[in-house]
């Protein structure tokens, strides 16, 4: 294809992937610049919501995603420190009725490779691997994109540059400068239990959430069943600036030491944890200038409580192809996908942060979580069904 139908694409995550794929349907030649020498496929899990997966369906990656993960039948939701249900809420086919897809549990790797695999199958998709988008330079042309390999510069010209380059975006610096990201003081740790390590409990197709003073802990089954994806969430001062930290086990917190039996397996059982720090950013105004946008954490990075990181970078992706398969001039797709996209994922980046402050509440302010939890648990997801729809017809 023409070199004057190319878009280049600065990262090759899950938002990279999909915007890659979206975009070659779209009938562009399209370039994906890594920094990664390869793609790393991160063993942790990930809740794809109903609205994630039908996105990822309209990727044509839903099938192969589905060969690995468990369908969600039911969450759970418990207080830590005595192990009490607060809440339960009916998944399964319930889920799948009311919100036009069902709940699915995966590992993030699983996901990754079925993206990968979909856009490797695509003849006009090319990577770049260990290429790092530094810059970019407009032009009458289109966008050139400033890029370091090995030590050397490099440029990279295409039509248009989409910014998927995560939380700590260089794009989105170089748009709206270099401002921190905001910590709220947060540490996740993860591990990968084998089920055969756990009573079979653990296995069951439910995702349970466990609550408590300063610290939270999700657990559910991944991999087919064959693996427990355990995440224990701690108010905590560390910073990092990467995801996949090895974490020495006589740093976790103490927070859950006294807690309820499961969680308390459910972490204990873990041989390895990794851990980063937890970081989002205040919605912004405007994503891009020109020919230039950004894409999933680069432009709306979101704190983890409602699960919809991915699912809103694999969204991002659909209604970026859909605006480009329109005619007309390219910077002005791009404005119409920002304007898409921007009020819904500023809502998931507030409705984020409100979730992580009720789950660690303490003192009056848990009482009365608990209390709502337990008298309107028959809301406990169709509160958010505003996500969850999105895109049902």
């Amino acid at each position: 294809m023409a070199r004057s139908r190319t878009i280049l694409v600065a990262g090759a995550g899950i938002g990279g992937l999909a915007a890659a794929i979206e975009l070659a349907k779209a009938g562009f030649r399209t370039v994906v610049l890594e920094r990664a020498e390869r793609l790393e496929e991160i063993g942790a899990g990930i809740q794809l919501t109903p609205n994630a997966v039908r996105a990822l369906n309209r990727l044509g990656a839903l099938e192969a995603v589905k060969k690995r993960a468990v369908a969600a039948s039911a969450l759970i939701v418990g207080a830590g420190d005595n192990g009490n249900v607060l809440a339960r809420a009916t998944l399964g086919e319930e889920a799948a009725r009311r919100h036009g897809a069902p709940w699915l549990l995966v590992l993030r790797a699983d996901l990754q490779r079925a993206l990968h695999e979909a856009a490797s199958d695509l003849v006009d998709i090319v990577f770049e691997l260990g290429a790092e988008v530094m810059d970019f330079a407009a032009h009458a042309r289109g966008v050139t994109a400033l890029a370091q390999r090995a030590g050397k510069n490099e440029e990279h010209t295409g039509l248009a540059l989409i910014g998927a380059d995560g939380l700590w975006s260089r794009l989105r610096a170089r748009l709206h400068g270099a401002e921190p990201p905001d910590f709220p003081g947060l540490v996740a740790w993860r591990a990968l239990v084998p089920a055969e390590k756990l009573p079979a409990s653990f296995a069951e197709p439910t995702v349970r959430l466990w609550l408590g003073r300063d610290a939270h802990v999700v657990h559910y089954p991944v991999a087919g069943g064959s693996l427990i994806n355990v995440v224990a969430i701690f108010a905590d001062p560390w910073r990092s600036e990467g995801w996949n930290a090895k974490a020495d086990m006589a740093a976790i917190p103490k927070a859950c030491d006294r807690w309820a039996e499961m969680p308390q397996r459910a972490i204990a059982a873990a041989k390895e944890f990794r851990r980063w720090t937890l970081a989002d950013r205040a919605p912004l105004a405007r994503w891009g200038e020109g020919r230039v946008t950004l894409l999933g954490d680069a432009a709306h990075p979101m704190l983890p409580f409602l699960a919809q990181g991915a699912a809103a970078a694999l969204e991002d992706a659909v209604a970026l192809g859909r605006q480009l398969k329109l005619p007309g001039e390219i910077a002005f797709a791009l404005r119409a996908y920002e304007a898409e996209r921007q009020f819904r994922t500023a809502q998931m980046q507030r409705a984020a942060r409100f979730t992580g402050r009720a789950y660690h509440a303490g003192g009056l302010a848990r009482a009365l979580r608990d209390f709502m939890l337990r008298w309107n648990a028959h809301r406990l997801i169709d509160r958010h069904a505003w996500i969850y729809r999105y895109g049902a017809s």
